[in-house]
């Protein structure tokens, strides 16, 4: 049995300006209050990992820095602790997709809260995917 590892190098942060510019263009969106992630599928042939993501809150929620950091460490930990409930499948699959996380909320929120959520994110974006797949069948 292969044991889960909990880590978020550094080659699955989304840095491609072109990804980027195409996953807010085409992407679609879910929500798990306080966060929403926007994504897009990618062609197997990019080379990239299995999932890359971005990490994004808005300077309009939260005007000091300092604060903004807090937030996006707390989403990297939660994203990092629940990677695998993504990764997983697709890997299985042959499918790469890049994700875009944004916080959503002018409040801050615990960590525990955010792991709950994430979950909940991810799972939500594996079962928009499966109804597509079925409805375009």
């Amino acid at each position: 049995m292969e044991q889960l590892r909990y880590t978020f190098p550094k080659h699955e942060h989304l840095k491609s300006k072109s990804i980027i510019e195409k996953l807010y263009a085409q992407g679609c969106s879910v929500t798990a209050y306080p966060l929403r992630a926007v994504y897009l599928f990618l062609p197997p042939d990019e080379k990239c990992p299995t999932a890359s993501i971005l990490i994004s809150v808005a300077k309009k929620r939260f005007r000091h820095a300092t604060d903004r950091n807090l937030m996006k460490r707390r989403i990297r930990e939660a994203y990092r602790l629940n990677k695998h409930t993504i990764t997983t499948p697709l890997a299985r699959e042959g499918k790469k997709i890049a994700i875009a996380i944004l916080y959503i909320d002018n409040k801050h929120s615990s960590t525990e809260f955010l792991k709950r959520k994430m979950q909940k994110l991810l799972s939500n974006i594996l079962e928009k995917e499966s109804k597509q797949c079925e409805n375009s069948l």
